[in-house]
């Protein structure tokens, strides 16, 4: 009986000891507008887009104040379904690249936050809606050089 007195005691002393304790979380914080305009694949697809434009522009003859109204049009329909097609298949290109990219973070923000003992990871951007934080470890940099070595 006195043995399970003092072992109720221990026990209670031990439980209201580690109650006043709060567990510790450490929380990383990813800017993946960072990741993406550092991203050289993103680079080129800018320079892609102004190409693809530059390239429905340039059809546009010098003269086209002269052309009657019928030419302007036919023209102008012309111009219109090329930018379409050149259009959606840059879009292609562009969900692509960020579905894989996407993929991309979110694996190597796993190993990031492995590897410094980071127990959540926020994501920070302007393309979805996000948690909204005070404080925590930026580790984009981590994230980036983690990427460029894969």
């Amino acid at each position: 009986m006195k043995r399970a007195v003092v072992f109720s005691v221990l026990l209670l002393t031990g439980l209201v000891g580690c109650a006043n304790r709060a567990p510790q979380m450490t929380v990383g914080v990813v800017n993946t507008a960072r990741i993406v305009q550092e991203n050289p694949k993103y680079l080129d697809l800018n320079v892609l887009l102004m190409q693809e434009r530059d390239a429905v522009y340039s059809q546009i003859p010098a003269n086209v104040q002269q052309l009657s109204d019928a030419e302007k049009r036919q023209l102008q329909e012309k111009l219109a379904k090329e930018a379409s097609e050149r259009s959606g298949r840059f879009d292609k290109l562009v969900r692509e690249f960020m579905q894989k990219l996407q993929s991309d973070i979110q694996e190597s923000a796993g190993e990031v936050a492995r590897a410094k003992g980071i127990d959540m990871v926020i994501i920070d951007t302007p393309y979805h809606p996000t948690v909204l934080y005070n404080s925590g470890e930026n580790i984009t940099t981590d994230i980036l050089l983690k990427m460029r070595n894969q």
